[in-house]
């Protein structure tokens, strides 16, 4: 895989790559420990064991940064649920792999699931962050909706709105993370495949 563009035309090499996602890595652990409005290019710098000017050779400004925390999470979930959803054998199955693989992702990355939330509902230096997330979440809820409408269309659902149910699943894992924060005891396996067979109920045709 090649590195990816920076303007201009000209590609990072692999250890400019290496170091952002060092950056980047610090800022997750950094916004999980101490919140994101202190969040500061000197807190990171201090975690990742850098100066605070070679994150600004990286990252010009700190929207800038908070878009590329976004960025790398979300693309580590869809890694994590493209592993469980890849090759199901009906469409009951990817759903169960969805609901399920997201609410194990959540167990297993806390700390990143707090920062994107944190980024997220933040008043300043976030726009290219939340705009960006707001894109992401629509294009989740058609993803579902094609793939409810699909499985009416196999006759594996039964008839329903797609829109509502997909607009319910995305509801019911965005609330995921909270409860996993606030009940550390969760048995997490059993929640998952209780929100799944919740679903799968809710979707299956009788």
């Amino acid at each position: 895989m090649q590195p990816e563009n920076r303007s201009g035309g000209q590609k990072r090499s692999f250890i400019e790559d290496a170091r952002r996602g060092q950056i980047v890595a610090a800022t997750i652990a950094t916004i999980a420990e101490i919140g994101y409005a202190k969040a500061s290019f000197v807190q990171i710098a201090q975690r990742a064991d850098i100066s605070p000017g070679l994150i600004t050779y990286h990252f010009a400004k700190r929207e800038e940064l908070m878009k590329q925390v976004m960025l790398t999470v979300h693309d580590s979930m869809d890694h994590a649920l493209s592993a469980r959803t890849e090759g199901s054998e009906s469409y009951c199955a990817a759903l169960r792999g969805l609901i399920e693989g997201f609410v194990h992702y959540c167990a297993e990355h806390p700390a990143e699931l707090i920062a994107i939330s944190q980024i997220a509902a933040a008043a300043r230096d976030a726009e290219a962050a939340r705009t960006w997330a707001e894109e992401q979440n629509a294009s989740t809820l058609t993803e579902l909706e094609d793939m409810f409408r699909e499985g009416q269309e196999q006759g594996e659902f039964r008839e329903f709105a797609p829109r509502v149910m997909a607009v319910s699943v995305l509801a019911a894992m965005e609330a995921t993370p909270a409860e996993l924060w606030a009940r550390p005891d969760t048995d997490v396996t059993a929640y998952a495949k209780e929100l799944a067979d919740l679903f799968e109920r809710a979707v299956r045709d009788a």
